[in-house]
């Protein structure tokens, strides 16, 4: 297979909640995606941990300033607050499982060994082939539903967990601490995705509609989680990621501002400058990228 060649994304939304030791586990999604060349940093809510398992390509993951190699068989988990940022090789395209999930404790027994996964911040490492198994059976589950398909899926993601905690326990890498003690917010998820994967086309009637509320309620929602409207997050993630493109890339100016789904390079770069105080190519030749005077 030519791994240059587009794989299209599966993904496959969970519904429910399971108690695992002390840890009340909500699952939202398990998806299989060619990574875009950029991922551009960014973190979830304080309940929220991403499971990455890179099947083929290769790529780095940039986490906490701090930038690691991954390949075939690599395994990390982004937990709390922990602000990431992937690159994918575009002669060698990162593909990748990533089980997304919300996770907190509802109990505190010392020792026990689950709380170690909700307190591992940050994990890297490679996988012995036994998360990936389970990561591919829960996926296949999920393409070919069945009526105990659900029940199956719990099973299967119950088994993903402690054999992480394993992993933990066995290989150095971990970061352990407390996540920060803030509310839980079911909306998170959605809105996290909704701007980080869909900021070239997403409007605000999507968004109420992907959060199953009025555009009103969308608009006050966004205010209260971000202080900005609906405008102001989205260009903020348009140019996070125009950011990204400009630095580790050598697309030209124009080419970004397609991607980013702006309607001409003079709107583009006006907005850039608005957000970043500099024009794109300035802010790209600041950088040094040695794609500094494409376009």
């Amino acid at each position: 297979m030519d791994r240059r060649v587009a794989v299209a994304t599966e993904t496959y939304d969970f519904s429910g909640r399971f108690e695992l030791g002390p840890l009340l586990v909500s699952p939202v999604h398990v998806r299989i995606e060619q990574l875009r060349p950029i991922i551009a940093a960014h973190r979830h809510s304080n309940v929220s941990y991403e499971i990455h398992y890179t099947h083929r390509g290769r790529g780095t993951v940039t986490v906490a300033g701090a930038t690691y190699d991954v390949g075939p068989g690599m395994l990390y988990v982004t937990g709390p607050g922990v602000v990431h940022m992937q690159v994918s090789d575009p002669a060698d395209p990162v593909i990748e499982y990533c089980l997304y999930l919300n996770c907190r404790p509802i109990a505190h027994p010392p020792g026990d060994p689950m709380l170690l996964f909700a307190q591992t911040l940050f994990w890297i490492g490679r996988d012995d082939s036994t998360v990936f198994r389970l990561l591919d059976r829960l996926v296949e589950e999920n393409r070919h539903s069945q009526c105990d398909s659900r029940e199956m899926s719990e099973t299967l993601l119950r088994e993903i967990l402690i054999q992480l905690a394993r992993l933990y326990r066995r290989e150095a890498g971990a970061r352990a601490q407390t996540p920060p003690l803030l509310t839980r917010d079911s909306f998170m998820p959605i809105l996290e995705d909704a701007f980080f994967y869909r900021y070239r086309t997403l409007t605000l009637g999507e968004l109420a509609g992907l959060l199953n509320l009025s555009v009103r309620q969308t608009q006050r929602l966004l205010l209260a989680h971000f202080g900005k409207t609906f405008s102001q997050k989205l260009t903020e993630a348009r140019m996070a990621a125009a950011a990204q493109f400009l630095e580790n890339t050598r697309l030209s100016v124009t080419e970004i501002s397609e991607r980013l789904g702006f309607s001409s390079i003079e709107h583009f770069s006006a907005a850039f400058r608005r957000q970043m105080g500099l024009s794109p190519r300035a802010y790209r030749k600041q950088m040094s990228h040695p794609g500094g005077d494409a376009d």
